[in-house]
């Protein structure tokens, strides 16, 4: 990462923690490869600090490790001389020779938490009893940080967690938004751009990764088709680190890559029964590596029987959907073989990918279009891509995307509004119509819009809005 602008908000959070008085206690989580130690050693800097990362060693080993970084840090070689019986003799001398070198709040950061509680189950009520009796009432700062999501939130924020309401702040970090790609591939148009976030999403590390390369194409080949590129089996990497149960979850993921959305679908190409499938599904929801879509348009969301999941990470929807189905011939190093095969589905990929930015953009500009939600509207026999609901549920806003060589024209407009009209859906009198496309918009469609302020033809998913008119006004059908 290039600089830290990308992440102001969780900096931040940590930065007026810093400020408070007494102990202060942070948890930090979330996926891998999002950056949450560079974002702890950016806080860090300047700051009196004692940074531990924690590895998959022996508990004494990771005593031992402890407090040599702890010697280090505090410039005290007498702490990493002894042999500590317990966790708690490790954390009193590590007290007392803090009080001795600075009055400054400092601060304590544990990360790859879940490695230490995999080695110790009970360290976690350890941090617990310590902290109760001592760091809540003294001048520092402990971080407990993690990539696993499931076990941090089972060690730390569950209500049977020894440490449950002990938190003062809890940042998760999620993906970086579209907006911010442009500090990572600086002197690409927005083309080559939208095509790189199908393929690294909002993930940092990935970002990183694309720095290396000579565009999408190169780089999709280079770390995700060649057995030795970097993302090759990042897939299997992120489960099996995630998930206790990866094989189900996997096969779950592999069936949504393939179409299958419906429980009853995916539940069909697993061979399970359908009820089977709940706990897997709100595993992959709490990862955030799915969701569940549902019509905009439905009044009860969560009891829809329209509910649809999809795989919700570009990069997990790239190899399920399109990669791995040709796994034997990339082991073989046959993509040559492939390559025709899989250009149309990495071009349905990108498509896909394309619409949820449109979406994404739509939701930054939600007020200014008085919509309360936005999502994608469909039933058996149309699909608007791009649909906004005012709060009475009336549509707003209705877009399309093509993602095609070809400019969007008049046609595509008119079938937009005769979808709404065919199916009597409700719609607000000023309801706007965005279209967003790949290869711009012909000159018939650019005149009207000129004359029609409803018509907003989007040119670049980085540019603002004009001021919107007529959010307020009365329904017709």
């Amino acid at each position: 990462m290039n600089n830290f602008s990308n992440r102001k908000a969780e900096l931040d959070q940590l930065q007026n923690l810093y400020r408070r008085e007494k102990g202060q206690f942070a948890i930090v989580y979330g996926r891998r490869r999002l950056g949450k130690t560079r974002l702890l050693k950016e806080f860090c800097i300047s700051r009196p600090h004692v940074y531990f990362m924690a590895d998959r060693a022996g508990e004494q080993s990771l005593k031992k490790s402890l407090a040599i970084t702890m010697a280090a840090s505090l410039d005290e070689p007498l702490l990493q001389t002894v042999e500590y019986p317990d966790w708690y003799d490790l954390f009193a001398a590590f007290d007392r020779f803090r009080h001795q070198q600075t009055e400054k709040k400092i601060i304590l950061i544990l990360d790859e938490y879940q490695y230490i509680c995999q080695v110790q189950p009970a360290f976690s009520s350890f941090i617990q009893k310590w902290w109760d009796e001592h760091w809540q009432h003294e001048n520092i700062l402990l971080i407990l940080c993690g990539s696993v999501t499931s076990m941090m939130y089972k060690e730390t924020m569950a209500a049977s967690a020894p440490l449950y309401g002990r938190a003062t702040a809890q940042i998760l970090l999620s993906p970086l938004s579209y907006s911010y790609i442009k500090e990572f591939l600086r002197d690409y148009a927005e083309d080559e751009l939208i095509q790189c976030f199908s393929l690294s999403g909002g993930v940092p590390r990935y970002l990183e990764l694309l720095q290396q390369f000579n565009g999408f194409s190169d780089a999709l080949e280079g770390l995700v088709l060649q057995q030795s590129g970097l993302l090759y089996q990042e897939a299997r990497y992120l489960l099996h680190e995630e998930i206790s149960s990866p094989h189900t979850c996997w096969s779950i993921l592999q069936a949504m890559g393939g179409g299958a959305g419906r429980v009853s679908e995916i539940a069909a190409k697993l061979g399970l029964p359908a009820n089977q499938l709940t706990h897997y599904l709100e595993l992959l929801r709490d990862l955030f590596l799915i969701y569940r879509e549902v019509p905009v348009l439905e009044k009860n969301p969560a009891k829809s029987k329209k509910g649809f999941y999809q795989v919700a990470d570009p990069f997990l929807r790239l190899w399920f959907g399109t990669v791995f189905p040709y796994e034997s011939f990339l082991e073989f190093g046959q993509l040559d073989m492939i390559r025709e095969r899989l250009e149309p589905q990495i071009q349905e990929h990108i498509s896909w990918c394309f619409k949820q930015l449109c979406r994404d953009y739509v939701r930054q500009h939600a007020m200014q279009f008085n919509c309360l939600k936005v999502g994608r509207q469909w039933a058996r026999n149309y699909e608007i891509d791009v649909a906004g609901v005012t709060a009475d549920g009336r549509l707003n806003v209705i877009g399309e995307c093509k993602w095609s060589r070809k400019k969007v024209g008049i046609s595509v407009l008119k079938k937009l509004d005769m979808v709404v009209k065919e199916n009597n859906l409700p719609i607000t009198q000023d309801c706007k119509r965005m279209l967003f496309s790949r290869s711009g918009f012909t000159d018939e469609l650019t005149r009207m819009a000129q004359q029609d302020t409803r018509i907003i033809p989007v040119k670049s998913l980085f540019t603002s809005l004009p001021r919107v008119r007529g959010v307020h006004s009365q329904s017709r059908r």
